[in-house]
C-alpha cells in the first residue's frame, strides 16, 4: 500500500490496544467505516521522545509518548477516535497519518 494512495479521510474508533511487552512497540486495533461497512486497522503506535531524564547533568535515557497524543492532545485509549486514511477504490488500504512514523525528531 502507498500512503499518498489514501487520499480519503474518516475517523474511526479505537477498539482495542494489544500490549505486546517493553521493549515491542503496542498495537492499535481501529475500527472505522466507509460506505457503511466496517474495517479493522491494526498498526503498531509510534512513540515520539518528549523529555530527557537525568541524574544531575548527566542524561540517562527518556520519556516518550505517543506520536497521536502529542500531535492531537487525544490521549490514546479505548474508546477514542482518531483520524484514518484510506484509498478511495480499497477502503480496505488504510493508516493513521496522526501515527505517521516518516517525521523529524528535531
Amino acid at each position: 500500500m502507498r500512503k499518498k494512495d489514501c487520499t480519503e479521510s474518516c475517523y474511526g474508533t479505537i477498539q482495542e490496544i494489544k500490549r505486546r511487552g517493553k521493549d515491542v512497540s503496542d498495537v492499535l486495533v481501529v475500527r472505522y467505516e466507509v460506505n457503511g461497512k466496517q474495517y479493522l486497522l491494526k498498526e503498531p503506535i509510534v512513540d515520539k521522545p518528549y523529555e530527557k531524564i537525568k541524574i544531575g547533568f548527566l542524561p540517562i535515557g527518556y520519556r516518550a509518548k505517543p506520536l497521536i497524543a502529542i500531535k492531537t492532545g487525544i490521549p490514546v485509549m479505548v474508546g477514542n477516535q482518531v483520524k484514518v486514511n484510506y484509498q478511495p477504490e480499497h477502503p480496505e488500504n488504510a493508516f493513521l497519518p496522526d501515527n505517521d512514523a516518516k517525521i523529524s525528531w528535531n
